[in-house]
């Protein structure tokens, strides 16, 4: 968790006088061991809590404002492949708190289409994750051939294979995995043009 988001909840503990148990009652948690992880950055911080603790103590919310920048294009039915000049296509800040990390793809393609529509901008790790941690989420992937997807990743017929399903378009079957990365968030192609 953000060394600032623990900085303002330790701040928020100290004004609002309540005893950690009391504020874990207070935030639904039940245990005060889950105040402590909070402080030490095991547990994040969720925004409900947050607004909670902004009421308990008086104190504002921290900004939680994040820019991502945007790296390039991501296929969604539309081959893509990736740009990787180290300039981003564009910043876009967001009010909101995202992991350390976070860069954004535009979608292209429909076949995801109704979750992720073209255009549309989504946010994803830029930590990379092993294909077999990926099984069963929604993630940006490389292939072999250089295409970079949003697609649920399946395991494939055979070790180290996997079949890349959409909602809207046949299955990729039996693929190889560059490498994959978990999906943080979708903003819709209005409002991130708007920003």
């Amino acid at each position: 968790m953000e060394t600032d988001i623990i900085k303002w909840f330790a701040e928020a503990l100290d004004a609002c006088g309540l005893t950690q148990e009391q504020v874990a009652k207070e935030l639904g948690l039940n245990r005060q061991p889950a105040i402590s992880e909070i402080l030490k950055g095991k547990r994040q911080l969720k925004a409900n809590e947050m607004v909670i603790m902004s009421k308990l103590s008086g104190m504002a919310l921290p900004d939680r404002s994040t820019k991502i920048p945007v790296l390039g294009y991501v296929g969604a039915g539309a081959e893509v492949y990736p740009i990787d000049d180290g300039d981003p296509l564009y910043d876009v800040t967001i009010s909101s708190a995202l992991p350390k990390d976070t860069v954004g793809a535009i979608v292209r393609g429909d076949s995801m289409y109704p979750i992720f529509e073209d255009g549309d901008l989504v946010a994803y790790s830029g930590i990379e994750m092993l294909p077999e941690d990926a099984l069963g989420k929604t993630c940006m992937v490389e292939l072999q051939d250089g295409r970079v997807l949003i697609k649920t990743v399946r395991r494939g017929v055979a070790p180290g294979l996997y079949t890349l399903t959409s909602t809207n378009a046949p299955d990729i079957e039996d693929v190889e995995i560059v490498w994959a990365r978990k999906f943080v968030m979708r903003m819709p192609r209005e409002f991130w043009r708007s920003l």
